[in-house]
């Protein structure tokens, strides 16, 4: 009888240790956005595809990484980032641009990821680009 006791225990200990290792760790805005390394699916301005040579969000193709630590990878720039606002705005700062970037996360998810912000138009001074990026997993 001590046996089937002992055997039925150590069954119910395996099975909590199981279930309790099976949890998922909660997905948060900062562990969602540092998880995957994310590629480029859209950069639009005004409406429009900038994501072509000589464009303006060129440079802004191909990988985007954040890292756990603030550093990253955003396209050809590396820098830092940060949230803002409640982890509903992503701030990054390069040494290729003169201020911070602050950008509103529009959608962050496992298989998406949407920013919008607003820049100085460089060709049209007075005016602003409105800026779209939308990314998926690698």
């Amino acid at each position: 009888m001590k046996t089937i006791n002992l055997i039925l225990i150590t069954g119910v200990i395996l099975a909590a240790i199981a279930v309790s290792c099976g949890d998922e760790e909660e997905e948060t805005p900062f562990s969602l956005l540092t998880t995957p390394v994310w590629v480029a699916d859209s950069l639009l301005a005004n409406g429009r595809d900038a994501s072509g040579p000589g464009q303006v969000l060129a440079n802004f193709r191909g990988e985007a990484k954040f890292n756990k630590d603030g550093t990253g990878q955003f396209g050809t720039f590396t820098g830092n980032w940060r949230f803002a606002q409640n982890e509903t705005q992503i701030v990054i700062t390069t040494p290729a641009f003169p201020i911070p970037i602050t950008t509103i996360i529009s959608e962050l998810t496992r298989t998406s990821l949407k920013i919008h912000t607003e820049v100085p138009d460089q060709v049209n001074p007075g005016q602003v680009l409105r800026i779209r990026m939308t990314f998926k997993p690698k």
